[in-house]
C-alpha cells in the first residue's frame, strides 16, 4: 500500500518545478505609468460634501497624459468642487496644472474628451488639490509621457 505522503509528493514536486520554470521564462511586467490617487473627502462650494476619486496615466493618448476625476457630491442643493492636478517634470522642474470642475449634488465623472493634456515628455510627479477643507491625503502618483512612435 502506498502512503499518502508519497501520493501527494509527486504532484507537489511537478507543480513546484513548473512554477520555477514559469518564473524563469516569464517576461518582465511592463512598468505602469500612473495610477489612482487615494480617495479623499472635501467640502464643496455649496451645501455638499464630496467623495473624490482621481487618477493620472502617462499613455493617455499619443504624446499625452490623462487626468480623470469622479466625485459623489452629497448634499441638499447645487454645489461644485474644483479638483486640480499639479504636475512637475522630475528632470526639468517644469510644472503645470489641470483642473476638473465637478458639479452636484449627485455622482459626477469627467468627460473623457476633457481628460487629455500634454505636459511635455519625461517622468512626472502629480499631486491632487482642492481649494476647500478636506479629509485624507490623495498622495502622489508618478507617470511618464513618451513621444509618439508611429
Amino acid at each position: 500500500m502506498t502512503s499518502l505522503s508519497r501520493v501527494f509528493a509527486l504532484p507537489a514536486t511537478v507543480i513546484a518545478a513548473a512554477a520555477t520554470l514559469l518564473a524563469a521564462t516569464a517576461a518582465p511586467a511592463a512598468a505602469q505609468s500612473g495610477g489612482k490617487f487615494q480617495t479623499f473627502y472635501a467640502l464643496a462650494a455649496g451645501p455638499c460634501v464630496a467623495v473624490v476619486d482621481s487618477s493620472v496615466h502617462g499613455p493617455g493618448y499619443p504624446s499625452s497624459a490623462s487626468f480623470t476625476v469622479s466625485a459623489n457630491l452629497i448634499g441638499l442643493g447645487p454645489c461644485s468642487l474644483d479638483v486640480t492636478l499639479q504636475w512637475r517634470n522630475v528632470a526639468t522642474g517644469q510644472t503645470g496644472t489641470r483642473t476638473a470642475h465637478a458639479v452636484g449634488p449627485g455622482y459626477w465623472i469627467s468627460d473623457p474628451k476633457t481628460t487629455i493634456f500634454q505636459p511635455g515628455f519625461g517622468q512626472f510627479v502629480g499631486t491632487v488639490t482642492v481649494p476647500t477643507p478636506h479629509l485624507g491625503d490623495p498622495g502622489q502618483v508618478e507617470f511618464t509621457v513618451d513621444p509618439y512612435k508611429g
